[in-house]
């Protein structure tokens, strides 16, 4: 089950970082994935929330659902969409290929926006071109492959495409290393599951602070798992 004092660290966190919104991208395949979307979205169990618009607000900061999916390739693909849309698909492990996933989004005849993450990283990376450019929508910078970033932004300007700032926070110690910027500014904070899904020339920004960020994140990772 979720850990909801986990949880709401890295909320608080968002907050303080000064974020308007921030979206939860766990990992579908995880056990707890629909018992933290239904918990956050549905339930309300993150006190001190009000929902309303497809989204959660939490001191400020708008929450919006999402997933991670690992697709056959072993590439990872951010779904943004509605929670019922979200809550329908399947959630095995490279159980869509990113044409299927993106029928499956169509076919649900609501919007959604496809992010490809950290698609340099070993292992997760995607050689058919074309593919990317057909299906989705971003290329997400994240924090944790900093060393990277002229190779995420040159795919993205190669592909038309826009690109989004990943914290990829796996702890709360993460969030905010690196967000995404909107071009029109004024449209953020309030901002609607379904003003971010159609929303048009989103940019990354990364903090000078985002590399030691990322260091301490892995180190408090690990001081978990010893």
């Amino acid at each position: 089950m979720p850990d909801w004092d986990s949880v709401r660290r890295v909320l608080d966190v968002a907050a303080l970082s000064g974020l308007d919104a921030l979206c939860i991208t766990e990992h579908i395949e995880a056990n707890a994935y629909q018992a933290l979307m239904e918990g956050l979205f549905v339930d309300e169990s993150m006190e001190g929330s009000s929902r309303e618009d497809g989204r959660l607000t939490y001191k400020g900061v708008a929450i919006f659902p999402g997933a991670e999916l690992e697709l056959a390739n072993r590439c990872n693909v951010g779904v943004h969409a509605d929670l019922d849309v979200l809550m329908v698909l399947d959630r095995e492990a490279g159980a869509y290929t990113l044409e299927r996933i993106h029928t499956a989004l169509v076919q649900k005849g609501k919007p959604f926006k496809l992010v490809v993450h950290h698609i340099f990283w070993p292992g997760k990376t995607c050689d058919d071109l074309k593919e990317l450019a057909q299906y989705v929508d971003a290329i997400e910078v994240p924090a944790k492959d900093l060393l990277n970033v002229e190779k995420y932004v040159s795919l993205a300007e190669a592909l038309r495409l826009d690109t989004t700032g990943g914290s990829d926070a796996h702890t709360f110690i993460q969030v905010g290393a690196c967000h995404t910027v909107f071009e029109a500014p004024e449209t953020v904070r309030g901002c609607t599951a379904q003003q971010w899904i159609s929303s048009k020339k989103t940019s990354h920004f990364y903090t000078e602070q985002a590399p030691r960020l990322v260091a301490m994140s892995n180190i408090y990772r690990q001081s978990l798992i010893g």
